[in-house]
């Protein structure tokens, strides 16, 4: 028998703890990916993005200015001739409504995580690519922690204004080009300038190095695909910001 026969095999490394993982997705993301390639997961992750979400919620709450938001809208309801009658139960059932939906936001964005990684598994796996569904919801999880950052800061940087126009939030924060034009002036201008954000971009970036290891594709590649899909979801939200303008208009 050789005496080789019974030699072992190089060792894998220790899989890296999800806590390790979000810290290394940052600032080591090629060795991170590799690991979460090995053994994905996104249990952890998920659970900091919705508890991030919840006490950033509950900390903005108290600062949002609801009163010139709904001013606004009764301005806005008054230019289209509506009566009081219709403009107080308008008001009534958004304020109703409202409150359902601001405490949803947080699991709005996981369904959105969700949503993305779907549409980027499939991209990939069209062009050839043989990532698993598990490796690409792991993927983007963790490719979300530059967003999450972003939202900390804007949540730090609305504690230390007071109060805030809810409407104003995403000009809170100069990350964007978005500054560059007037959110309420030209809003189908600003969403796509807004899009064009640093965390944003640190998330592409960061999509792009774990799908092309997951996939193993090119960065070039992956970088395509990857921007693909975000020029995609930016047309998307300038649509949205286009029906909103024309539905003030109406």
């Amino acid at each position: 028998m050789s005496e080789y026969a019974g030699a072992s095999q190089p060792p894998v490394a220790a899989s890296k703890n999800p806590f390790a993982r979000i810290a290394g997705v940052l600032f080591a993301p090629a060795e991170t990916f590799e690991d979460i390639r090995r053994k994905p997961d996104f249990v952890v992750p998920l659970i900091v993005i919705l508890l991030v979400g919840y006490v950033s919620l509950f900390l903005l709450i108290p600062h949002m200015d609801l009163q010139a938001m709904q001013q606004q809208q009764r301005e806005a309801m008054q230019a289209r001739g509506m009566s009081q009658q219709d403009i107080d139960q308008q008001m009534k059932l958004a304020g109703s409504f409202g409150k359902v939906i601001t405490y949803l936001f947080p699991i709005f964005g996981l369904i959105w995580i969700f949503i993305v990684a779907g549409v980027l598994f499939l991209a990939f796996r069209i062009m050839g690519g043989d990532a698993t569904f598990h490796q690409a919801l792991s993927t983007v999880f963790y490719s979300w922690m530059p967003l999450v950052i972003g939202g900390i800061i804007t949540t730090i940087v609305v504690m230390m204004r007071g109060k805030v126009d809810p409407t104003m939030m995403g000009n809170l924060v100069k990350s964007h080009l978005g500054i560059l034009t007037d959110a309420k002036g030209h809003p189908v201008l600003f969403a796509l300038l807004s899009a064009i954000d640093l965390f944003n971009i640190w998330t592409v970036v960061l999509l792009t190095i774990g799908f092309a290891i997951m996939s193993r594709f090119s960065k070039m590649k992956s970088a395509v695909i990857v921007l693909l899909m975000w020029f995609l979801a930016i047309l998307l939200k300038c649509g949205l910001a286009t029906l909103s303008t024309l539905g003030k208009k109406a």
